[in-house]
C-alpha cells in the first residue's frame, strides 16, 4: 500500500450535520475572543487519540510522491464539514470540534496541525476574503507546509442553508434562483483555489475532501422534507461532489470521497 493512499483512507468524515455552516461571521481556530485570536497550532501525539471508523474512499492519482512525516506542518482549510460543526467537543465560535477529521488525521500521523477551517466559509474565505475579523484561511500556509486538506463549496451553491430551511416542516422550499450560475462557477473557483494553494505551499500534498452524502435516496419522516425537496437537495449535493471529482482529476490533486 502506497503511503499517500494510507493518508487518504484515514481522512475521516466524522461530521454529523453541517447546519447552515454556522454563523456568517464565525472565526478560524481560536480559544480566545474573536477580535484577538489566532489559529491554533497543535502537535498531536498519535498514541493518545483514538481513531474512529473509516468509510471507503476514492483517490485520484497523486502527481508526486510527497508524503508527510511525523512533525510535518499540516493545514486544514474549509467550512463546517472540515471544522466538525455539531460534534463534541466544540472549541471555537467556528463550530470546530476536537474530533473533526483534521484532528484525527494529525493524530494518526503525528503532524503539526493548524486548523483554520470554519463554519460558513466559502471558497473566497479560503483564498482571498476575510471572514469576519479573521484573514483568509490561506494565510496559514507556508513554504514548510506538507499537507493541506480542504472541504469547501457547499455554501457557495447554497446547499447547507437550503437544507436547513427545507427541514422546517412549516416551509416549502424551491431551488435557489442563482443555483445554475453558482454551479457553473464552482469548478473554475475550485480550480483557481487549487492553483493558489500550490503557489503558497509548493511542497504540500493537497487533498480535496468531499462532502458526506447527507441526503438518502429514500425519504423518511425524520428529515421533515417532502419528496421534491429531498430530490432537490440530493441533486445539489451530487453537483457539488461531481465538481470535486472533476477538479481533482483535472488538477492532479488527491481526492477523498
Amino acid at each position: 500500500v502506497r503511503p499517500h493512499r494510507v493518508i487518504l483512507v484515514l481522512l475521516l468524515f466524522v461530521a454529523a450535520s453541517c447546519g447552515d455552516d454556522a454563523a456568517t461571521t464565525a472565526s478560524p481556530t481560536t480559544t480566545a475572543a474573536p477580535t484577538t485570536a489566532a489559529p491554533t497550532t497543535t502537535t498531536v501525539d498519535p498514541t493518545t487519540t483514538q481513531a474512529a471508523a473509516v468509510p471507503s474512499s476514492t483517490a485520484s492519482p497523486p502527481t508526486s510522491d510527497l508524503v508527510p512525516s511525523a512533525g510535518d506542518e499540516y493545514i486544514a482549510l474549509g467550512s463546517s464539514i472540515a471544522s466538525g460543526f455539531g460534534i463534541s467537543v466544540q472549541a471555537t465560535p467556528c463550530g470546530r470540534s476536537d474530533r473533526n477529521y483534521p484532528t484525527l488525521v494529525a493524530a494518526k500521523f503525528g503532524l503539526e496541525l493548524t486548523d483554520v477551517s470554519c463554519g460558513a466559509s466559502r471558497i473566497p474565505n479560503v483564498v482571498d476574503t476575510a471572514q469576519g475579523d479573521f484573514p483568509p484561511q490561506i494565510e496559514a500556509l507556508s513554504p514548510l507546509t506538507k499537507l493541506i486538506t480542504v472541504t469547501v463549496g457547499g455554501n457557495d451553491i447554497g446547499l447547507n442553508g437550503k437544507a436547513l430551511a427545507c427541514s422546517d416542516p412549516q416551509t416549502i422550499c424551491d431551488e435557489p434562483d442563482d443555483l445554475e450560475a453558482n454551479i457553473a462557477a464552482l469548478r473554475p473557483q475550485l480550480t483557481a483555489m487549487v492553483g493558489t494553494l500550490r503557489a503558497s505551499a509548493p511542497d504540500a500534498a493537497i487533498v480535496l475532501v468531499t462532502y458526506p452524502r447527507e441526503f438518502p435516496e429514500d425519504n423518511c419522516p425524520e428529515l421533515s422534507l417532502d419528496d421534491e425537496e429531498l430530490e432537490m437537495l440530493r441533486s445539489m449535493a451530487e453537483e457539488l461532489e461531481a465538481a470535486f471529482m472533476d477538479v481533482a482529476a483535472n488538477t492532479g490533486v488527491l481526492l477523498v470521497d
